[in-house]
């Protein structure tokens, strides 16, 4: 194995490590009162999932633990009804991720020097080590402070144990064999072969001869772009070491010139020669010029600045395919700092993305400073050990007992913050949508409201109190989210509700007015409300008894939806979310489905497309939605949610609920025609295409013009900070970035499946060629360089031989 691919490999395994964040303990780290280890003592992937663990817990200090300790924990990775085994124990699901262990009788206490075990068993199995519970304090009793586990150890999965358990099987195991056969139809091939850049251009041409900055290259810019001219400038300066001047077009070595209109708005042209020329019709067209110029000169560079840069004699001709071009990070979940935000507008820039949709609320917490109502974020954008949800929420996700020292769980963007965010994205042609989710996924804001009803009450002023009440305080019902939160969904049927949510879009809108930065559309969520909510409420009881025409509490969505379209049209606002904000249910053959919504097929809803899993039913949601006349945004789980593992290894942290994504996985997605998209379900069973599109709705021509765009998703469950985010996306997202801007790979388009396979595999080769010979080493110098995941080698023995082979070809050397 090359020396610089052993470094990159290793270098994962570090990360890899850190991230999980179940390493041992040090001895010469204090190890508090109490060590924790857990155990993994049985795991079965079939016939049916289920593990059994062990907590195994010490008393290093010097007094007896009486049996009033609770011991607090989070993994999203164990079932909310976990069973334990050793009597005088209960474990219990708290909300979330969020668990506590504790003793129910004298078994609990401790001697110093003890030890105690108890075994649970669950109904699922354990496939990654940052699955297992994490993030754990305990405290000595329920009056105590917390304290965090500072000697926690555990038992780590390894890739082999799992290769032995899926044995037999079609599992895509990732183990050094497996690696390598996946790797084996790559070959190396010429960079002066290769396309310049991703996304690829649509026409490019080298020819022979070279351009050579000058030591102080001049520069001419269109009056049309004058806008650009500082960003272009600082694009040079960056990368070459002269001086740069202006002057005229006859003087220049860099020209920036309006062109005639064109028929896509965002288009370009570059022509390298004894100049570099960059022409377009639109500021769109002239600013993904200077990225593709960008690209060049970076490539070249390598990160330093240089006195002579050369450049390949090159045209090109480009334009992208859709419109929308998205990429949506969810900061509620796990929190992103503005500079953090602000480095990755650099990047969806420079990959030609144009939509930043912003996550900015959910159950796990509130980000975004709302004028006149403080409560948002001095009490929701808080994690921390509390009792109860009452000054702050849960440590959801690890993010620890101390509020003020949870940089991951604590924090929030002031109105400050968003409009230098807005302002960045403004300078980079990035539209800013942002995201409030209703009726569910509300939990934050919830108890945000709870503590100001209480606040207002405890001064006598009812009214104040009820203003913004989101829950009816007598509501009984009893339902569990998909991410098993049990309350976590607004009451639709009081008007404080509406008041509240006007009142939030309303304090955006002048954010926005304030950056100077349009805003068109405001997604609602809308998604996985759960079954059950309204249905033991007597506000909602009452309410539907005056409005019988609702026909229960399933019409109360419809109602919902009826209400904040009117609201937002008074704003020039459009209604987005979800697909479900566009769905209704409808008994078909005894089974409940979803089909589309007539009622507001023709209000100009845009609806975001996800949930599109192969076996799942709802394969041909997206193109029945779009048919329907709903604007639809592609945004499949299996192929663009990028907080999917990058595949089935142990040690690569990830979620797994829809399969798993990478580079490829993306790359290979086919917006028109999503039946092609993969190859194989998550556990490696071949998907036929054939049968999968049997009965199902395919894209008529109408239809078509409704698929706007693409999105890639990253929610933060389990990201958590900058470097986490940035391995997440990097290089998995740019398999989506070269599909939200080639649309149609001429692959696609080849009707015999073992042609189109092959044509794929040819077509793949040079893409992951472009991703190890040129993205890859970009990205470790662009914009300051990101945390980029290095794919692990394949290695087999062979005759007595070691061979070694790796995802992107030319990665690391030659």
């Amino acid at each position: 194995m090359m020396l610089s691919k052993l470094l990159s490999y290793q270098k994962c395994i570090v990360l890899l490590a850190v991230f999980s964040g179940l390493f041992e303990t040090s001895e010469a780290q204090s190890k508090g009162d109490l060590s924790v280890k857990w155990e993994l003592t049985a795991n079965q992937l079939q016939p049916k999932q289920s593990h059994q663990a062990r907590f195994v817990l010490t008393n290093n200090g010097k007094a007896a633990l009486q049996p009033t300790w609770e011991l607090y924990f989070n993994t999203i990775f164990l079932s909310v009804r976990p069973k334990v085994l050793t009597p005088g124990f209960v474990m219990e699901h708290l909300s979330g991720d969020f668990f506590r262990l504790k003793p129910k009788g004298e078994l609990g206490a401790l001697l110093p020097g003890d030890s105690l075990e108890v075994v649970y068993t669950s109904d699922n199995f354990v496939l990654k080590n940052s699955h297992i519970p994490q993030g754990l304090y305990w405290v000595k009793d329920a009056q105590s402070k917390p304290e965090l586990i500072t000697d926690y150890r555990t038992t780590l999965i390894k890739v082999e144990d799992l290769a032995k358990m899926a044995a037999g099987t079609p599992t895509p195991i990732p183990t050094d064999e497996f690696t390598y056969r996946q790797n084996e139809s790559l070959s190396l091939l010429e960079k002066s072969d290769l396309p310049p850049f991703v996304p690829v251009p649509k026409s490019y041409k080298y020819s022979k001869g070279v351009f050579t900055f000058p030591p102080n290259p001049k520069v001419y810019i269109d009056p049309a772009f004058s806008e650009l001219g500082d960003y272009l400038d600082q694009v040079l300066k960056t990368h070459l070491a002269g001086q740069i001047s202006k002057a005229s077009k006859s003087e220049a070595d860099v020209l920036l010139l309006k062109s005639p209109g064109a028929a896509n708005p965002e288009s370009y042209r570059i022509s390298v020669s004894k100049t570099i020329l960059v022409e377009a019709a639109s500021v769109q067209g002239a600013f993904y010029g200077i990225q593709s110029l960008l690209a060049l000169v970076s490539e070249k560079s390598g990160g330093n600045r240089s006195q002579s840069l050369k450049l390949d004699y090159l045209e090109i001709e480009d334009w992208p395919d859709f419109g929308y071009r998205g990429f949506f990070l969810d900061i509620a979940r796990n929190f992103q700092s503005k500079a953090a935000i602000l480095k990755l507008l650099d990047l969806l820039a420079f990959y030609k993305l144009n939509v930043f949709h912003i996550n900015m609320a959910n159950d796990e917490a509130w980000r975004i400073e709302i004028s006149g109502l403080p409560e948002l974020t001095e009490v929701g954008s808080k994690r921390g050990h509390t009792p109860k949800e009452v000054d702050n929420l849960w440590p959801y996700y690890g993010s620890g007992p101390f509020v003020d020292q949870s940089p991951h769980g604590t924090g929030f963007l002031s109105r400050e913050d968003f409009k230098e965010i807005l302002r960045y994205a403004k300078a980079r042609h990035i539209q800013v949508i942002p995201e409030i989710g209703v009726p569910a996924h509300s939990k934050a804001a919830i108890v945000a409201m709870r503590k100001r009803y209480h606040d207002w009450m405890a001064k006598g002023d009812s009214i104040k109190a009820k203003e913004y009440l989101l829950e009816d305080l007598g509501d009984q019902s009893r339902y569990l989210s998909a991410q098993n939160f049990r309350d976590n969904t607004i009451c639709v049927c009081q008007e404080s509700t509406y008041r509240f949510y006007e009142k939030v879009v309303d304090e955006i809108l002048l954010v926005y007015a304030d950056a100077d930065m349009p805003l068109r559309t405001f997604h609602t969520g809308g998604d996985e409300v759960p079954r059950g909510v309204w249905s033991q409420s007597p506000v909602c009881t009452e309410f539907l008894a005056k409005h019988p025409e609702l026909e229960g509490t399933e019409g109360l969505k419809g109602y919902f939806y009826r209400r904040i379209a009117a609201m937002f049209a008074s704003k020039g606002l459009q209604v987005a979310g979800w697909e479900e904000i566009g769905q209704s249910p409808k008994t078909e053959n005894g089974k409940q489905i979803h089909v589309p919504n007539q009622e507001f097929a023709d209000k100009g809803f845009r609806v975001y497309a996800w949930n599109a899993v192969a076996g799942w039913g709802g394969e041909d949601m997206a193109y029945q939605l779009a048919n329907a006349g709903y604007e639809v945004i592609i945004c499949n789980s299996s192929n663009f949610y990028f907080d999917l593992a990058y595949d089935m290894h142990p040690d690569e942290p990830g979620h797994q609920w829809s399969g798993f994504v990478d580079t490829k996985t993306a790359w290979r997605t086919v917006p028109y025609n999503h039946f092609i998209s993969n190859d194989t379900d998550m556990y490696g069973k071949p998907i036929d295409v054939a049968a999968l599109a049997k009965g199902i709705v395919s894209l008529n021509a109408l239809g078509r013009q409704h698929i706007k765009g693409v999105q890639g998703q990253l929610w933060s469950e389990t990201v958590k900070g900058q470097a986490m985010m940035e391995y997440y996306l990097l290089p998995k997202m740019l398999g989506y970035v070269e599909r939200a801007w080639n649309a149609e790979p001429a692959w696609s388009l080849e009707p015999d499946p073992a042609s189109r396979h092959t044509k794929r595999e040819e077509a793949w080769n040079i893409f992951a060629n472009v991703l190890g010979q040129k993205e890859i080493p970009r990205l470790a110098h662009l914009f300051g360089g990101f945390n980029v995941r290095m794919p692990r080698p394949g290695i087999i023995l062979e005759n007595g031989h070691t061979k070694t082979n790796i995802a992107y070809p030319g990665l690391g050397g030659r």
